[in-house]
């Protein structure tokens, strides 16, 4: 008798232990899960683009996964950023948040912080291989990387929001660069079999931004940290209401 109950309660024992393991790998797997890299795959990254440019963007995402948060304290950012994996590719700080009034956190709409790879965007264009986007040509080192305030942040943080690609202009002794030349090459990022047009209406810009000894002058003087140039955002770590590829996003403010 004695021997049955114990065959009863040694069975149940081990089915006890084998339920256990059985939670025990399921939890496993849902940590697994939930640890996948927030750069995973995702179709509806921009659920306005198709399949081809959602892939991209997010191959995007994980080449820049790296720079995901800035830290900082007393207001002082650092001045530059520099690529674990590259050293030669340094990204340097300009002076000011960009934002439209009102300024600060919970604004108006903003870019945020540019951190900009001063060498690629100052290469003189030669050829029609100067106008492939990003450093070294590559689109996945875009030449700015933006940060900025959004919902929740850490004071003491700063948190990538969009990337840009930035392209000079091959004509930079055009006082007025809206008055597009028809014979100007146009740069444009492709993604897949899809192409974005940069800036649109695919026209160059002045530089908007303040840089103290820059080579680069403003139509009223000021010197600027960026040539006449054509730029293209995206904002792949925050999203954007009004799109993609626009150059302001709502959800982002300064400090």
């Amino acid at each position: 008798m004695m021997g049955w109950f114990s065959a009863v309660i040694e069975r149940r024992t081990l089915l006890g232990w084998a339920i256990v393991a059985i939670v025990g790998a399921i939890a496993t797997v849902t940590m697994l899960a939930l640890a996948v890299p927030s750069f995973a795959y995702h179709e509806d990254i921009d659920p306005r683009a198709n399949k081809e440019v959602n892939k991209k963007l997010n191959e995007l995402r994980e080449a820049t996964d790296k720079y995901r948060v800035l830290s900082y304290s007393e207001g002082k950012l650092p001045a530059t950023i520099v690529d674990p994996d590259d050293p030669t590719n340094v990204y340097v700080r300009p002076s000011r948040c960009v934002q439209m009034p009102p300024l600060g956190p919970g604004g108006g709409p903003a870019m945020g912080y540019h951190y900009v790879n001063q060498a690629d965007v100052n290469r003189n264009l030669g050829d029609d291989k100067d106008f492939a986007v990003g450093v070294e040509g590559n689109y996945l080192k875009p030449e700015a990387l933006l940060y900025g305030l959004a919902d929740n942040d850490d004071p003491g943080e700063l948190k990538l929001v969009a990337v840009e690609w930035i392209v000079r202009s091959a004509d930079q002794t055009d006082l007025d660069p809206t008055n597009d030349d028809p014979q100007q090459p146009h740069p444009q990022l492709k993604l897949g079999e899809t192409s974005v047009p940069f800036h649109e209406p695919n026209k160059p810009m002045w530089g908007h931004e303040r840089w103290p000894g820059s080579p680069y002058v403003g139509p009223n003087g000021q010197t600027e940290w960026q040539p006449i140039h054509y730029d293209l955002h995206a904002w792949i770590w925050e999203e954007n209401p009004t799109g993609m590829f626009q150059d302001f996003n709502p959800n982002v403010s300064c400090p």
